[in-house]
């Protein structure tokens, strides 16, 4: 049974991490010729990947499965909820005793016409005690909270993903400027050249960061038709589909938040908190029917296992909230980033647009000039990392307090 369990668990998780890979796309101009162009908000794109999951088809599937294995649980119930311990017992077992050697032993005699293993009685008072229906109803509620969990997977995944790509639609666009840029830069410097205004090494180092800026742009480029494919592969579509992405990055302050309230959602929502509390209720049912037959290897592995559960759903407990806690603090940090960059971009672009008329005036050199720019296209790109980081920082908390992304 908890290999079971454990399988529909381990589905949803793998399918978050493999699912997880940054994805988008820019306008696309058409042709005659070109394929359909397909256009998605965030929760359209969500959606679409929703309705293609194979791995979500395959937890439902298990789902039915385990839903039939609950119907059997109960027949089975039903068949021996009658019975009292002492009538299971008389079948099987002639008498029992303490041990007078050892108090923590059972001296227990069998009748020879039925199978007289300890594990045999336990079975028998287990599918009347309704331990057995009781497992599969479990088995039943964390496989539907594993395909909950996929599902607000594939959705986080698919968000990172869409805005991902337009990170990199970004990247390219403060590329393509500083390119244009350097270029503008590098055609004033051959002007001078040629008057006789500027020496060989100026002309050198201009040329030197006009082929900087255009490896930058080429690898943006290279990085955003990545992104258009990666995010066709993780909704469904042929990795060359035409798709345009039609909502854009907002960034928004955080709300006021009540960080215990957040916690106190999570330990009640969390799939690690519900598997954890569950599976402490199974194994305490299972120790209270194993305590009919005190002093047998069941019995102590029954209040092994019990302890074990009971330790590892505190230990669920801590982890959980440390995670909520977590999550809150990577949010507000990629926030306050963020806004320190919005500041730092303004007074960079001031700073090379000085330096750029210093050396108009003869008052700086190129490589001051060069090392302006690069600082201000650097900050720029800090500032769209930023903002998708700051994004998906948001994204994380608020599932941190639900179900979880189980990673």
């Amino acid at each position: 049974m908890k290999k079971r369990i454990l399988s529909l668990v381990i589905a949803g998780m793998l399918f978050m991490c493999t699912a997880a890979t940054s994805f988008g796309a820019d306008e696309i101009e058409t042709t005659e010729e070109a394929t359909e162009v397909k256009r998605f908000t965030l929760q359209e794109a969500i959606d679409y990947a929703i309705e293609n999951s194979v791995t979500l088809k395959t937890i439902e599937a298990d789902i039915e499965k385990t839903e039939i294995e609950v119907t059997k649980a109960g027949k089975g119930y039903s068949s021996l909820k009658d019975y009292s311990l002492a009538d299971l017992q008389s079948r099987i077992v002639k008498d029992i005793q303490p041990d007078s050697g050892d108090p923590d032993k059972l001296k227990i005699t069998y009748n020879q016409t039925f199978d007289t293993s300890i594990d045999t009685i336990l079975q028998s008072v287990r599918i009347k005690e309704g331990y057995y229906k009781e497992a599969t109803k479990m088995g039943l509620l964390l496989a539907e909270k594993g395909k909950e969990m996929a599902i607000k997977g594939i959705g986080f995944s698919v968000e990172s993903s869409y805005f991902g790509v337009l990170h990199a639609q970004e990247k390219y666009e403060i590329q393509e400027s500083t390119l244009a840029t350097a270029k503008q830069n590098l055609d004033n410097i051959n002007k001078k050249y040629e008057l006789g205004m500027a020496s060989p090494l100026e002309l050198m180092n201009f040329e030197i960061a006009y082929s900087q800026a255009e490896m930058g742009y080429k690898s943006a480029q290279r990085a955003l038709e990545y992104a258009k494919m990666s995010f066709n592969k993780a909704i469904g579509l042929p990795l060359d589909s035409n798709v345009i992405l039609t909502d854009e990055l907002i960034i928004e302050e955080p709300e006021t938040i009540d960080i215990e309230e957040k916690v106190t959602e999570a330990l009640e929502n969390r799939m690690e908190i519900i598997s954890a509390q569950k599976q402490y209720e199974l194994d305490k049912m299972n120790f209270d029917i194993s305590s009919t037959f005190v002093g047998t290897y069941d019995y102590k592995n029954a209040k092994y296992t019990l302890e074990s559960s009971e330790y590892a759903l505190a230990d669920a407990k801590v982890t959980v909230e440390l995670s909520v806690r977590k999550a809150y603090m990577d949010m507000m940090d990629a926030y306050e980033a963020l806004t320190i960059l919005d500041k730092t971009i303004m007074q960079v672009e001031k700073v090379y647009t000085a330096t750029e008329t210093r050396y108009d005036l003869g008052m700086a050199t190129e490589n001051e000039v060069i090392e302006a720019l690069n600082q201000a296209k650097e900050m720029k790109l800090q500032r769209s990392q930023a903002a998708l980081g700051y994004r998906l920082a948001k994204k994380q908390f608020e599932l941190s307090y639900g179900i979880g992304l189980g990673y």
